[in-house]
């Protein structure tokens, strides 16, 4: 490493396609969540992967950026001060917090005015698409993400992102990160969708590079970390304090395929690790499994061990991703199974296929079901895992809670990780169902059981 790329390094380490909600269904740009035969195929071929890996992939040198007068602008106005992150106080605690735009603005779907502006530090509005190498959003979701920008009248803190691509609409990054000319398009566009909605940066969620349909580039992981680095790069040539943050996934298979981590840590923000989706029923994977496990069970080994958050964040931060820029996905949705047998309820009994809830069930959804059969149904809570699953005769559901999610945020500030991100607003509990007290109307306790952990002076 010479010279220039040690400093470029020491100054920037200084400074879910269709979904069921409330019995509708969501549109493809709602998806931001691993498919189900993905997960399947991702766990049994995990192996494949790895010899994969060692014959492909291949040691790429660090993209020196220049030295120039504009540093000085980007350590004064970012917070890359590695002494200053190792001290984030509550208030810098980041609550990222995914929001969908939805298929139409119906009492049933959650809109931008109901949104509390203070509920959140982040607003990641998705899902914009890329075409022809620039970002595309029709009228309608224009029209959405203008509304979502309105909150920072009322919160002028809160910070709005747009994010692009999610899951099956990653068909435009391949092309657009091919050259430096197809970038330098796209991140014109950037600028100007930026500029032209008043916006704080982009959130970009390509799953996966090297890991798709495709026809695969061999230098696609690297083009990805080019495309970071020259974003950062005209970021700072603007003398713009932009967001840039990224969506990665949580299966090592795909990390070690996908990312150079020590790249994407010198040129990010931070990072949404998409820490849930880890089991669900495929026919490559039939039983059951917890969505988003904070630790493994006991009797888990060899690769089923890895599927939780904590191997997860670990397994970053030993390939060279900060706490600073972690930031540990948390699902607002479970998964739901149909169980072979109704006296084997186990975590990893055999299932034969989704639940009557469906793949995907948003947790208000979950609390109805819970007051409907209130007699009937048993919960769960998995003490190696810390999270819960019920199942009431062959229906089986892995969830998380208020309770499940508080020990997620807990283990983020014992750990001092960068914050929390919540995979969506939309399939959290937005109109106060869940609260059996009398009157009760909370809203969102997802969130704000995660919020309150991460802003609260105490653990």
């Amino acid at each position: 490493m010479n010279a220039v790329e040690r400093n470029d390094k020491n100054r920037i380490n200084m400074n879910r396609t269709n979904i069921q909600t409330n019995g509708k269904k969501r549109s493809n740009v709602y998806t931001r969540t691993f498919s189900a035969p993905l997960i399947g195929v991702t766990l049994l071929i995990s192996l494949f992967l790895m010899v994969y890996i060692a014959i492909h992939k291949k040691e790429v040198k660090p993209i020196p950026v220049e030295n120039s007068l504009n540093y000085l602008y980007y350590m004064n106005k970012t917070m890359r001060n590695q002494e200053m992150f190792d001290k984030i106080s509550r208030s810098d605690k980041v609550v990222s917090c995914y929001y969908a735009i939805p298929n139409s603005q119906t009492s049933d779907q959650l809109i931008p005015s109901n949104i509390h502006p203070h509920l959140c530090t982040h607003i990641n509005v998705a899902f914009a698409l890329i075409r022809n190498k620039n970002i595309y959003l029709d009228s309608e979701q224009y029209k959405t993400l203008s509304e979502v920008v309105l909150l920072k009248k009322i919160n002028p803190k809160l910070k709005v992102l747009l994010s692009i691509g999610g899951a099956k609409n990653d068909n435009g990054f391949s092309d657009m990160v091919i050259d430096h000319a197809s970038r330098k398009t796209f991140i014109k566009s950037i600028k100007g969708t930026l500029r032209n909605y008043t916006l704080d940066g982009i959130d970009l969620d390509w799953e996966f590079p090297m890991v798709h349909d495709s026809n695969v580039d061999k230098r696609e992981r690297q083009h990805f970390s080019q495309l970071l680095r020259e974003i950062r790069k005209e970021f700072i040539r603007e003398k713009r304090n932009y967001l840039l943050t990224v969506a990665v996934a949580a299966p090592e298979t795909i990390v070690d395929i996908a990312y150079d981590v020590d790249q994407i840590n010198m040129y990010v923000d931070y990072v949404n690790i998409m820490t849930y989706d880890f089991h669900s029923f495929t026919k490559y994977t039939p039983f059951t499994g917890l969505n988003s496990p904070l630790y493994r069970k006991s009797t888990e080994i060899t690769y089923m061990a890895t599927l939780n958050i904590n191997y997860t964040v670990q397994m970053y931060l030993n390939k060279g991703l900060d706490r600073s820029r972690i930031v540990v996905g948390i699902p607002t949705y479970g998964h739901s199974f149909t169980l072979v047998n109704a006296n084997n309820a186990r975590v990893g009994s055999p299932a034969s296929g989704f639940g009557a809830l469906g793949e995907f069930v948003n947790y208000p959804d979950i609390c109805k079901f819970i007051q409907k059969f209130k007699n009937q149904v048993t919960i769960v809570e998995d003490t190696d895992a810390r999270v819960p699953y019920l199942y009431k005769n062959l229906e089986w559901v892995s969830f998380d809670s208020p309770q499940s999610v508080t020990e997620k945020a807990k283990y983020i500030k014992e750990h001092n990780l960068r914050g929390a991100m919540l995979y969506s607003l939309n399939a959290d509990d937005f109109a106060g169902v869940c609260d059996s007290k009398p009157n009760g109307n909370l809203r969102f306790p997802l969130a704000e059981s995660v919020k309150n952990v991460l802003k609260s002076e105490h653990n």
